[in-house]
């Protein structure tokens, strides 16, 4: 078992998981922070793009820095965001202002907000809730992991 894990997000989640969901973060994060690092024949080479945090990051980093418009990774981001904000509502976990609220982040984010921030969080405190993404779910044959309930104090932020 590792003794890291990696996660890469946009810096308008943080904000709104800090702000809407009690500072509690959902986030998918990988084994390696880089998989082409690895060795070839090393379960984390065969984590592909799409899963790979350093891949994640580079992409929006690059977006971002050249004011990409038409970014498809930020344009994911952003119907993410909007659809847990319809979701959160009708679940009753937020209210209709505060869904009101996350909608006008969203539609108003600036290019700070969709700037990368790499979530290293140490694996020992959060062992035993990991849950290991279904291999009909991942990208690729690398392992995934999906924590639902990382507290703000379970993880450090860094830019690259």
């Amino acid at each position: 078992m590792r003794q890291l894990l990696y996660s890469t997000n946009v810096r308008l989640k943080l904000t709104i998981q800090e702000m809407f969901r009690n500072d509690i973060h959902y986030v998918w994060c990988s084994e390696f922070f880089d998989g082409t690092a690895q060795g070839r024949y090393t379960a984390g080479s065969q984590t592909p793009p799409s899963s790979n945090p350093a891949d994640i990051y580079r992409q929006l980093k690059q977006d971002v820095d050249r004011g990409d418009l038409h970014s498809a990774k930020i344009a994911e981001q952003k119907a993410s965001f909007l659809r847990l904000a319809i979701d959160w509502e009708a679940a009753g976990i937020i209210s209709p202002d505060e869904k009101d609220e996350i909608i006008y982040l969203v539609n108003n984010a600036t290019s700070k907000d969709w700037k990368p921030l790499i979530y290293v969080i140490p694996q020992p405190p959060v062992a035993s809730r990991l849950q290991l993404v279904p291999a009909s779910q991942r990208a690729g044959v690398g392992r995934e992991y999906i924590i639902s309930d990382l507290t703000r104090c379970e993880f450090d932020i860094i830019e690259i």
